[in-house]
């Protein structure tokens, strides 16, 4: 693999780090300075706030190599959009502000990238960690992510795909798009389903390197109360049905996506039985005998599927949890 790192710091692919943030002055701080760690010789920090009411912008004014623009957006996939439009890197990464690269990451994601300019995305590891009271870190869940270099299609529908522990080269948003604004939470999934279909290049880090998210109660994706339940379920059934029928996906894919809606569902239906929903549970329940009349058999398949994806996680080494900086 080519070296750069004797040359100057423009002989490794530029790259720019997007943070969307709002109120996080509890933990963009940390996120900041994970990026700072880093030491990548030709890196670019772009912070878009959205009107933080906290000490947000007081906190990342700590670090004066950050680029901060802070103005209204509808949400963390707007301000990622704005951001690649404003971004000067080769290469795109985004890191919520309340994640943690581990040290050395971007060194291999450069790496990468200069040994092989077809590559169209670079794949890290990634893990789910929440921390005490006294800042002491435990690991919840660690996801390898290599299963075909990172593209593979169960865990795109079934698993958690870990978008930000993912690199994009600047190309394919020009040829894809960016973040759909049909999509108030799993924006990110649809544009990873829809990167997957395009067929790029995929390369998957081997290094002891990656994405640290964090579970806590603020987080709207991994909050342990799950408040974001009936939120995400709507829009994984509308994306699993938008795929199933997408002139893109080949008949193997297909079958995937049309066992993933049926999976979501059910699954909502019965959330939505447990929880006094029926209604909007027995509408979502005719709209699936309606679409898909051997449902049986797919919610089998479904199950399948998520338990492969499952025993990849199970078997997965996790990562070295970053203890607190400071």
């Amino acid at each position: 693999m080519m070296d750069p790192k004797g040359g100057q710091p423009d002989a490794w692919p530029r790259i720019t780090i997007i943070t969307p943030t709002r109120n996080a002055a509890d933990y963009v701080a940390t996120a900041i300075e994970s990026v700072r760690r880093q030491r990548y010789p030709n890196l670019e920090h772009i912070v878009l706030d959205n009107r933080s009411s906290d000490d947000t912008l007081a906190r990342i004014a700590r670090f004066p190599g950050v680029r901060v623009i802070s103005e209204s957006d509808r949400g963390s996939h707007d301000a990622m959009n704005k951001g690649i439009r404003l971004t000067s890197g080769e290469i795109i990464g985004f890191l919520n502000a309340d994640d943690i690269y581990i040290d050395g990451l971007l060194h291999e994601v450069g790496l990468i990238f200069a040994d092989d300019p077809s590559i169209d995305v670079v794949v890290a590891r990634t893990v789910v960690f929440q921390e005490d009271a006294q800042g002491r870190r435990e690991l919840l869940v660690a996801r390898d992510h290599e299963r075909n270099e990172g593209f593979w299609l169960p865990e795109h529908t079934f698993g958690v795909p870990g978008f930000n522990g993912r690199f994009f080269h600047r190309r394919v948003f020009e040829r894809i798009g960016n973040f759909s604004d049909g999509y108030d939470i799993a924006a990110d999934r649809h544009f990873l389903l829809r990167a997957l279909l395009a067929g790029l290049k995929a390369r998957h880090i081997s290094g002891n390197v990656g994405l640290c998210y964090r579970s806590h109660a603020g987080s709207a994706t991994f909050n342990p109360q799950r408040r974001q339940t009936y939120t995400i379920g709507r829009e994984h059934i509308r994306m699993a049905e938008e795929f199933l029928f997408s002139l893109q996906a080949d008949r193997a894919q297909r079958r995937i996506f049309r066992a993933w809606y049926v999976f979501e569902s059910t699954k909502f239906a019965l959330r939505g039985i447990a929880a006094g929903r029926s209604g909007e549970a027995a509408r979502v329940l005719g709209r699936l005998m309606m679409r898909v009349p051997l449902w049986p058999v797919w919610l089998l398949h479904g199950f399948i599927l998520r338990r492969a994806v499952r025993r990849g996680e199970r078997q997965s080494k996790g990562l070295p949890l970053p203890v607190e900086e400071g």
